[in-house]
Formats: C-alpha cells, sequence, structure tokens
C-alpha cells in the first residue's frame, strides 16, 4: 500500500503556523519549497532519508528536484528545529515537540521502523552531569535506543 502524498498546500493548519512561527523568531524564511519538504515529512511520520524525500518531491511536484536542494531543505528544517536527524539510519522525522527547544532521545523499533521521540530533561541532566564529572565538554548528545516497539511485541507474541 501506498502512503498518499501531502502537497504543502494541506499541510494541517497546526503543523503549518508551527513551522511559521519559529521561522519567524529566528528571522528565517519560510520557502514554499522547504514548507513542501517538512509537509512531505509531516506526511510519512515515519523515518525519511533525504532521497526518498527527494522521490517524494519528484513525484509531487512532477519534475526533476536536485538532491543538494532537499539536503539544503533538511539542513534549514533542522536548524530552525522542525525536523531532527536520526543518526544511525541517517534519516529525518518531523520534531514532535516544536513549540520549544530541546535535546531529543529516540525510541527505534527494528521491526516496524516506528520513530518515538522523547524529551526527557532528566536523561538530558543525567548525561550532562556524567560529563561533567569527567570534564568533559559535551556539545551534542544522541540517544538512540534500538527495539522493538509494543505493538510489535504484541504482533510477535500472537504469531509465535
Amino acid at each position: 500500500m501506498q502512503k498518499r502524498t501531502l502537497a504543502a498546500a494541506e499541510l494541517p493548519k497546526k503543523w503549518r503556523r508551527i513551522a511559521e512561527t519559529r521561522c519567524a523568531e529566528q528571522g528565517e524564511r519560510l520557502t514554499p519549497a522547504r514548507l513542501g519538504a517538512y509537509a512531505e515529512l509531516i506526511a510519512e511520520r515515519s523515518p525519511m532519508t533525504a532521497y526518498q524525500l527527494v522521490a517524494r518531491l519528484e513525484a509531487v511536484q512532477g519534475r526533476k528536484v536536485a538532491p543538494l536542494t532537499v539536503y539544503r531543505h533538511l539542513d534549514f528544517l533542522k536548524r530552525v528545529g522542525l525536523v531532527h536527524r536520526i543518526e544511525s539510519t541517517q534519516s529525518y522525522v518531523p520534531c514532535e515537540h516544536p513549540d520549544h527547544a530541546h535535546e531529543s532521545q529516540y525510541l527505534l523499533c527494528s521491526s516496524c521502523g516506528q520513530v518515538d521521540e522523547i524529551d526527557s530533561k532528566a536523561l538530558a541532566n543525567l548525561l550532562k552531569s556524567l560529563a561533567d564529572e569527567h570534564k568533559f565538554t559535551c556539545t551534542r548528545a544522541i540517544v538512540e535506543l534500538s527495539g522493538v516497539c509494543r505493538q510489535c511485541a504484541r504482533s510477535a507474541a500472537k504469531s509465535s
């Protein structure tokens, strides 16, 4: 089953308003092309690589899209806090908490590919304390836990 694509014009008002607000607060320009890339990530709701996004945008726009252009859109969306990069899979997901800046942690299901974003101040503080204890200056913490989500675990239990 192929997922339906989402044109930027169809982006739910809530997400569009959040994107516009984040960009305005940071003095950034939300172009139609950037908004289109964001809309496709929102429509997918699971991690997409840059090349998957290129293919999706080409299908929606009916024309070739340069990968470099898509990487620039993704860098922009990441910089303003609208998307996150999943390092272990080199893919991107929309931020589930775009209304505030934060360090995120992720639960990655190795069965279905679902990504759950966690915004844990306690874990961020623990990591900072550990770094401080070792006299280490941390510039960025990446926490990605791989495993099986509840739904996949239930499905596996039913089939066995």
